[in-house]
């Protein structure tokens, strides 16, 4: 981005001399001196559209290269994930087909034995039916001849009985006709029909509303143990086992980007759980801190935890991918890193 810086500065000019007059009775000169002031202003205009323009390349070569490695360690991870599917599905295959296999010969062993049972229970089934007809033809003869005799003897002893007490029976009669007629009629039935349909659907609509309470009481308290349950959880994922006075750290991303009209943009970006700060104050903090180089010990560290990434990441022999990994180490500069201390 352009700009133009302005300089200002007063100079200062001392002049003297001598100025001749005409003579009237005789000739002369007077002297003269002083200092004259005049303000000078300079303007500086600074073009840094060439600067700006391989800052955009360099932006634009980086993102390039940034989603090369995404989509690099994309087609990996799914390489590794179908090459485990295979396996881990040719090791249930196998385990399958030898637990189908020793099912199968047990299977047709049980049923070798189920069958030979079959017919043995088949056979005894078939010999207890013919042995129940028997007893059963041998039981009805008896009981058919017995009660031949018994009910001879009752028709005998009843015949008796009645021309013994032959006036005491006809009262008897006569009184059973005069109470079923007092008793017999229709609405002594609907009553009794009536007071049982009605006991009965009362006692059910009773059982019903004492069902529906006690679900009710049931529902209530299953929810709220559930809720205690999940506030108890709650609370214990939240609490620290110490109870000791420390400082938590969180790290803080500070951006700094520049828009193709040439305006500066500035966020942060914190964890939703730190409290409400002012964003500029932290802002105008990761302005103020000095940058300086990293320090040859960190150098070391990095440089090898990215040399084992690297080799990591690129174990083919593939051109494509030896390109990259080339390219991805001429990239990485460490002069070109400023950090905070």
């Amino acid at each position: 981005m352009s700009y133009r810086r302005s300089f200002s500065k007063t100079i200062s000019v001392h002049y003297s001399g001598r100025v001749p007059y005409p003579a009237s009775q005789s000739g002369g000169s007077v002297p003269y001196s002083g200092t004259a002031h005049e303000d000078v202003t300079v303007n500086i205009d600074v073009d840094t559209n060439p600067f700006d323009k391989s800052i955009d390349g360099c932006n634009n070569t980086i993102n390039l290269l940034t989603g090369t490695v995404v989509a690099t360690e994309a087609a990996q991870i799914a390489s590794i994930d179908k090459n485990a599917k295979k396996v881990a599905n040719t090791i249930v295959d196998g385990f399958f087909k030898t637990i189908r296999s020793d099912i199968s010969q047990q299977i047709m062993e049980l049923s070798s034995k189920v069958e030979a049972t079959l017919v043995h229970l088949y056979s005894m089934a078939k010999r207890c039916v013919e042995k129940q007809r028997q007893m059963e033809t041998d039981y009805n003869r008896i009981t058919s001849r017995y009660l031949k005799i018994f009910t001879d003897l009752n028709n005998e002893l009843e015949n008796r009985i009645f021309e013994l007490d032959k006036p005491a029976f006809v009262f008897k009669k006569g009184s059973d006709n005069q109470s079923i007629r007092a008793s017999g009629n229709d609405l002594v039935a609907t009553v009794a029909v009536f007071g049982s349909e009605g006991g009965e659907l009362q006692a059910k609509i009773s059982a019903s509303i004492a069902k529906k309470r006690a679900l009710d009481t049931i529902n209530k308290a299953n929810i709220f143990l559930l809720k205690q349950k999940r506030l108890n959880t709650t609370i214990t994922r939240s609490m620290l086992n110490e109870n000791i006075a420390a400082t938590l750290y969180s790290p803080v991303c500070f951006i700094e980007t520049n828009n193709d009209e040439g305006q500066t943009g500035k966020a942060i970006y914190k964890q939703e759980f730190l409290p409400q700060t002012n964003q500029q104050a932290i802002i105008e903090e990761f302005q103020n801190q000095p940058w300086s180089e990293i320090l040859k010990e960190r150098k070391d560290k990095i440089q090898r935890y990215f040399n084992a990434e690297v080799s990591h990441h690129f174990t083919s022999a593939d051109p494509y991918a030896n390109r990259v990994k080339e390219n991805m180490i001429k990239m990485f500069d460490f002069n070109s890193i400023k950090v905070l201390i």
